[in-house]
């Protein structure tokens, strides 16, 4: 089997980690079905905190019951991943009987499976403040065994200067988020636009706005308290740590924490750089400043 962990450019973009520029290309070329539901997020946005919510959404609270990453795998195929036993995220998905289907990537939209464009496929897509994003990025690097091998900062100063560049796995969030945030506007009716903030503080709100979007049977208030219940932080890291390869996958689940730990004058370059990105006047801003 050829090495899982790799570092190479595809179309411009950095990739590190468990991919292969086969399983890259396999994601965007990827053919589905037109009931599949697409999950697409810049890494340590919430992914694993709103598949748990799809999978409730979608396929039962029951599920929940003692769902950790490695049964997440055939529920919700991450469409880009080499995994260990040799099959990608894409040939994972192909097996899968299940109706929908869950797909999760963390691709820009050029390297995203094109068909959620051609075809219209239902996406949704998180977006999370860049500054938290880049403190759990930072200990990602540090405690993913995928990742570990090109963890090369000095420290969090030199780790936030190269997330500024971009120089890091699935490039820069900037890049990334207008990208797609831009496709959920000119097409809402394939693509739904959910924000971390939102979910830790409207969470019956957003839930509602999935079921919606997902056309499925209303939640009953009720159901979405238990929902919220079975997906908290501190349930998932429960099911999660059981398996010891998978503890770095939940981590804090706050918001704003980086307002402990930013050095002196990064919080001006990330806003400098999120305003030049988005323009003063986009309303999107608040929720990344």
């Amino acid at each position: 089997m050829a090495e899982r962990l790799n570092s190479f450019s595809l179309e411009g973009v950095k990739i590190e980690g468990a991919y292969s520029v086969e399983s890259c290309l396999a994601t965007k070329n990827f053919q589905g079905r037109e009931s599949d539901i697409h999950l697409t997020s810049y890494p340590r946005t919430g992914t694993a905190w709103t598949q748990n919510i799809l999978v409730g959404i979608v396929y039962g609270l029951d599920l929940l019951e003692d769902l950790d990453s490695p049964k997440m795998r055939p529920l919700f195929p991450y469409l880009e991943m080499d995994y260990v036993d040799g099959l990608s995220g894409s040939e994972v998905a192909n097996q899968s009987t299940r109706n929908p289907r869950m797909l999760k990537n963390h691709m820009p939209p050029n390297l995203a499976p094109q068909e959620i464009f051609s075809l219209g496929r239902k996406n949704i897509v998180i977006a999370r403040n860049p500054k938290d994003t880049a403190l759990s990025y930072f200990k990602f690097y540090q405690t993913n065994p995928n990742l570990m091998k090109f963890y090369t900062s000095n420290g969090l100063e030199d780790f936030l200067d190269k997330f500024l560049e971009g120089d890091v796995a699935y490039g820069s969030w900037w890049i990334w988020t207008k990208s797609w945030i831009d496709k959920c506007r000119a097409h809402p009716e394939n693509h739904l636009l959910i924000h971390y903030e939102d979910i830790h503080q409207n969470f019956l709100a957003t839930v509602q706005k999935l079921v919606q979007f997902l056309d499925i049977s209303p939640m009953s208030d009720e159901s979405i308290a238990v929902l919220r219940t079975k997906t908290s932080v501190e349930n998932m890291k429960s099911r999660y740590e059981q398996d010891p390869k998978q503890r770095f996958i939940i981590n804090k689940g706050e918001m704003h924490g980086w307002r402990r730990s930013f050095p002196e004058g990064y919080s001006d370059k990330f806003d400098k750089l999120t305003i030049e990105t988005f323009g003063k006047a986009d309303s999107v801003i608040e929720k990344f400043i």
